[in-house]
């Protein structure tokens, strides 16, 4: 994995913090940031940033706490366990997945538990370049159903009218790609873990990503971690455009760069 010590992270105590992000997320669809070790803390900032979504396991101001509450779980419900997660969609199985998803550190596992991502713009530039038979097959319309009785079908790579591309992602029991796809699978696998990213995140530390782009996951823990999260979309001012350039528009370059 490739980890990245040097990224600065922006403190969210800063007035200036939150148009900082917001251009960060412009640039390169992510950030990490720093000053936010509590609930009112998340809350205060992603209110500048998104209108927040209620989710089934949050609370009625959309804050998840991200915890250990099961020995073992599988499906919508790893990330309650101790598991590792592989990198992934939040939301992958409703036809408009959240399109920001941002995350917090207040407690510190024992041992292990680094953020894991993975940047979808870099990905699909790479299989487009050296895999394009790949590529084909993931981006070919319901070649991916996510989800349970009620999910969603669609690809794992969306192109869109205006030329911009969305990822949705998802490696555990409630994903089934068509025949074609299914053929990559294993080398989709081996690219995320080649172009992963980890963060060894302290309290108050965390970071937010453009969800139709960025894949997030997490290396298996030991200890009482607990982390905050909240999803939802940007607010209309920003102007954040879906997901990434595709391969018929100039983009900029992805990689992190350091805010001053």
């Amino acid at each position: 994995m490739n980890d990245i010590p040097d990224l600065t992270r922006l403190d969210l105590r800063d007035p200036a913090g939150a148009s900082r992000i917001v251009d960060a997320l412009r640039r390169q669809g992510m950030a990490v940031f720093s000053g936010v070790g509590d609930r009112a803390a998340l809350l205060r900032a992603g209110q500048r940033l998104m209108t927040t979504r209620v989710h089934r396991d949050s609370d009625g101001e959309g804050v998840t706490t991200i915890e250990r509450r099961f020995p073992t779980a599988t499906g919508s419900l790893a990330g309650f366990s101790e598991r590792e997660l592989a990198p992934h969609t939040d939301g992958s199985a409703v036809a408009e997945p959240p399109r920001i998803l941002m995350m917090t550190c207040v407690r510190q596992p024992r041992s292990g538990g680094q953020s894991v991502l993975v940047d979808g713009c870099g990905l699909y530039r790479e299989i487009a370049e050296f895999e394009p038979g790949m590529l084909d097959a993931l981006r070919e319309p319901r070649s991916a159903y996510f989800g349970g009785g009620s999910g969603y079908l669609g690809s794992v790579f969306e192109e869109r009218d205006d030329h911009r591309v969305t990822v949705r992602l998802r490696f555990d029991g409630l994903i089934r790609f068509s025949p074609a796809a299914s053929l990559y699978v294993g080398k989709l696998r081996e690219l995320l873990r080649q172009r992963a990213t980890t963060l060894d995140l302290a309290v108050g530390q965390g970071y937010i990503l453009l969800n139709d782009r960025w894949l997030h996951g997490r290396r298996r823990f030991a200890g009482d971690r607990m982390m905050l999260r909240l999803i939802g979309d940007p607010l209309s001012e920003h102007r954040l455009a879906p997901g990434f350039a595709g391969r018929r528009e100039p983009a900029a370059a992805t990689e992190f760069r350091s805010t001053p």
